[in-house]
């Protein structure tokens, strides 16, 4: 009996050694064959934010100057052009309101009628001078505020720089190109004039502004 069990034990280990390697390559080869795949890329990706950048060929000097726009008397009037170069690189909305510089003061508002008006568009390299010099009329005139110019008798009178001032940031901001974006590298032609109405308590009063325009992205 005792023989049999060792030949029995024998045999069984026998029959283990072949079975294990079997076993161990069938689970090798499906490691390394355990399916098929297939992969794409698209590479480089990348975003670049657009810009929004507005100047003008003011040269820091103001349209109007108290130094110079001084003994005024009913009917003094005065013409001033500005041009508004946009340099961004997407289409935006630009817009101009009135605000009061420090220590700034109000009293002639009332009596002094304003007109904006837009002329012909061009670029950086459009002379434009402060006195008007290669201003060009639209071929329909375009008057952003009043409906004529302030000097002209047909202005509408009502139309002041205390309405003007009512213009007090971008949201109540003048349209300078109402209903169309202004597309990058154009620059806008603008004819600012006042008259003094003739109106004794006008007499003496003075008034200050700073004119701001605003680009925002459409």
């Amino acid at each position: 009996m005792r023989v049999s069990l060792r030949r029995g034990r024998r045999s069984v280990l026998a029959g283990a050694v072949p079975v294990g390697l079997v076993l161990s390559v069938a689970l090798t080869w499906s490691s390394t064959h355990a399916a098929f795949s297939a992969s794409t890329a698209n590479p480089n990706n990348s975003w670049q934010a657009g810009t929004v950048t507005l100047e003008d060929n003011d040269s820091n000097t103001a349209l109007f100057q108290s130094s110079v726009e001084t003994g005024l008397v009913p009917g003094s009037k005065k013409v001033r052009c500005i041009r508004i170069d946009y340099t961004g690189d997407v289409p935006a909305d630009i817009r101009m309101y009135v605000g009061l510089p420090s220590g700034g003061v109000t009293g002639l508002d009332n009596y002094l009628v304003m007109s904006v008006e837009r002329g012909q568009t061009g670029t950086r390299s459009t002379p434009l001078l402060p006195d008007c010099t290669g201003f060009v009329e639209n071929a329909t005139r375009t008057f952003l505020f009043n409906t004529r110019q302030a000097d002209d008798a047909s202005a509408d009178q009502a139309a002041t720089l205390a309405s003007l001032r009512s213009r007090t940031d971008y949201t109540s901001g003048l349209p300078l190109s109402p209903g169309t974006p202004v597309a990058p590298n154009t620059s806008l032609t603008l004819r600012i004039s006042y008259l003094v109405q003739n109106a004794p308590e006008a007499e003496s009063t003075r008034s200050d502004a700073t004119f701001t325009w605003e680009a925002r992205n459409t």
